[in-house]
């Protein structure tokens, strides 16, 4: 649970940065059509991938759709 509440913190943080500083996601910005179009086939391959794999990878496989969930919340 005290991880769940780092990755809060952070992305409260990006939240607040991308408010007060936008320039600093600018060299995200050419890609944010694509990342927020890909949301729905990326949750599903997630979560498909999450009930196929084992323990060490389900970790895997949340950790990186929490990095593209941080995308798609910050772009």
């Amino acid at each position: 649970m005290r991880t769940f509440g780092w990755i809060l913190v952070f992305l409260g943080l990006l939240l607040l940065l991308r408010e007060f500083q936008p320039a600093f996601l600018d060299w995200l910005r050419p890609y944010a059509p694509y990342i927020k179009d890909a949301f729905w086939g990326i949750t599903l391959m997630a979560f498909g991938l999450y009930a196929l794999t084992r323990r060490t990878a389900r970790k895997l496989v949340l950790l990186l759709y929490l990095l593209y969930l941080l995308l798609y919340l910050v772009v």
